[in-house]
């Protein structure tokens, strides 16, 4: 798709092309410095070497030779030494890009650059018999908004919640819960049991290493389809489900599949057969099979001695099993930093077997959670803390600042108001900054309503809705007082405005951007920039009061453009939007 600024950026490379003076290879226009005043620069180092000649005169000259159309997106050519600056045409820019963004609506921003391949997502993936933590909600809403960018872009997206239901941690539940009772209560609170008993036999079990015999014995027995194990197995799994659903529903958070681990068990010994006939890996004397040192990679097991199969057979297994099924173009896995080294492994080997050379295997990292005193998140340290009581504490806390704002909100709308930004707040905490970094859990930070964070952007699209309902209020119709009439859109001159409009016209870039860098942050940093830029317009330029009618309608179709495209760059992370603050 071609938008606004791709036309403009088209454009201003035709024109560059049409003097003769450039080789096409060479015409690299670029974004110009921050404090350049123009929307596109071309350095001509390069191709001023090649013609012989100093860059500064090159430009000069290009700048003399450059002949554009009558109704260009091209408004002013500046000579800056080396380098020939381009600007918008301010009467163009206003009417194209708010054409743009209004009719497009909520689609405005997407592109066709995926269109026939596909993406499979892998995210969430928390395991069974384990309540949700901060250390599954990075994955969870890092994941989803991958899933929604490359939606946006066009490709055909598969998201997996890929679950931890196998293997040696599912045997101790099995083991400690054959030696210390079923939980007999529901939900969440059944998960915490299970957590209790699994805390209790794993610590035991460093010391007396029966334990750890019993309980790969069970792992064993589960694959084999014992079926006390089985029946155990499927409870832990559907009280699993049941709990974290709750917490996906209130993030906003949907799959195509569920697949966990156990999916893959009847593809084990397939998966086993291969990597050793194709020389990937060798069967031990102790009957284990291997995978050897490789490109600077230690070498691992892909079957335990006892004919256990491991986490990496299970994730070489999906790999085989989403190319047979998808024939996807990217796989793309969010996971924490620490397992790095994991999927290293798994990539190399799935290649060694002769799979996936021509499909991207992507690995997309994240950090930390710290608490606000700067300690880890863990069980362990007495500080973890849990999904479902991390939003309750997020939209009660949203509560108070509505409470504080707007008092006199109907109650139920208070409370919907406090859902969607609380946990909006928990959201854009996490995708605000690159996913690579460690994130900090400060609830004053996360829910200002003048800094960095959701609260500000959503405050910002409520108050861009409540400028508009005022415009119709006022003038006694139901319909929306706006224009896409070229001329009244012209009027759109101050550089507020300017600055406003040049920066919607950026977010089909943003969104292309994103998806090339697996970078939500991308989103979130055009959506603050947005609600910043639109600070200055609404403090600036009077728009219920603005001196003429025309002008009062020019700006508000500013105000609806902004509050449309900021409404479609949070809900590519994943955050909702209130009409009311």
């Amino acid at each position: 798709m071609e938008y606004t600024f791709d036309q403009f950026v088209t454009q201003v490379h035709a024109a560059i092309a049409a003097t003769g003076r450039v080789p096409e290879d060479l015409i690299e226009v670029q974004k110009p410095k921050a404090n350049v005043p123009a929307d596109l620069t071309l350095p001509t180092f390069k191709a001023a070497r090649q013609a012989g000649v100093a860059p500064p005169k090159l430009a000069s000259e290009l700048a003399v030779a450059l002949q554009l159309p009558a109704d260009t997106l091209v408004g002013a050519v500046a000579v800056a030494g080396p380098y020939l600056n381009f600007s918008m045409h301010p009467a163009q820019l206003a009417a194209r890009v708010l054409y743009d963004v209004l009719s497009y609506g909520d689609t405005y921003g997407h592109d066709d650059e995926g269109q026939g391949r596909t993406v499979i997502v892998e995210y969430s993936s928390p395991n069974v018999a384990k309540r949700m933590h901060v250390g599954h909600i990075r994955s969870t809403i890092i994941g989803q908004s991958l899933n929604n960018i490359y939606r946006a872009l066009g490709y055909h997206t598969v998201s997996d919640n890929h679950l931890g239901d196998w293997g040696k941690q599912f045997g101790v539940i099995l083991a400690a819960v054959m030696r210390d009772g079923k939980p007999q209560a529901e939900g969440e609170h059944a998960l915490a049991e299970l957590e209790a008993l699994y805390t209790r036999y794993s610590t035991e079990m460093k010391e007396h290493g029966a334990l750890d015999d019993e309980a790969r014995r069970w792992s064993l027995q589960l694959e084999q389809g014992d079926p006390q194990a089985r029946e155990l197995w499927q409870w832990s799994v559907d009280i699993t489900l049941q709990a974290n659903r709750r917490n996906y529903d209130r993030l906003g958070v949907t799959f195509d599949h569920i697949y966990g681990e156990s999916f893959y068990e009847h593809m084990m010994e397939d998966v086993i057969a291969a990597a050793l006939a194709k020389g990937a890996a060798y069967r031990d004397e102790d009957g284990s099979v291997v995978v050897p040192e490789q490109d600077k990679l230690p070498l691992f097991l892909l079957q335990r001695k006892d004919g256990g199969t491991l986490y990496m057979t299970r994730d070489v297994a999906t790999v085989l099993f989403r190319l047979r099924e998808f024939n996807p173009a990217r796989i793309i896995y969010i996971v924490g930093s620490p397992q790095e080294l994991h999927f290293r492994q798994l990539f190399a080997l799935v290649r060694a077997m002769g799979y996936a050379h021509d499909v991207e295997l992507v690995h997309v990292q994240f950090g930390t959670v710290f608490d606000a005193q700067g300690q880890p998140l863990s069980t362990r340290r007495g500080n973890m803390v849990y999904l479902e009581l991390l939003l309750d504490e997020a939209v009660q806390r949203a509560r108070a600042v509505i409470e504080q704002k707007n008092p006199d909100l109907p109650e139920a709308e208070k409370q919907e108001v406090a859902e969607i930004v609380g946990v909006g707040a928990v959201v854009y905490n996490d995708l605000y900054q690159d996913t690579r970094r460690n994130i900090t859990l400060d609830w004053d930070k996360m829910l200002s309503t003048d800094g960095n964070s959701a609260t500000y952007l959503q405050y910002s699209y409520a108050r861009c809705r409540s400028i508009l309902r005022k415009a119709t209020e006022d003038a006694g119709t139901d319909e929306p007082a706006t224009t896409l009439d070229a001329a009244v859109l012209a009027l759109l001159e101050a550089p507020a405005e300017q600055s406003l409009l040049r920066h919607l016209a950026q977010f089909p870039a943003a969104v292309r951007d994103a998806g090339a860098r697996y970078a939500p942050f991308v989103i979130a940093d055009w959506c603050y920039t947005t609600a910043r830029e639109f600070g200055v317009f609404f403090e600036q330029c009077p728009v219920l009061k603005a001196e003429t009618p025309a002008l009062r309608t020019a700006r508000l179709t500013l105000v609806a453009a902004t509050a449309q495209a900021l409404k479609n760059g949070l809900w590519l992370l994943g955050i909702r939007v209130p009409e009311r603050m």
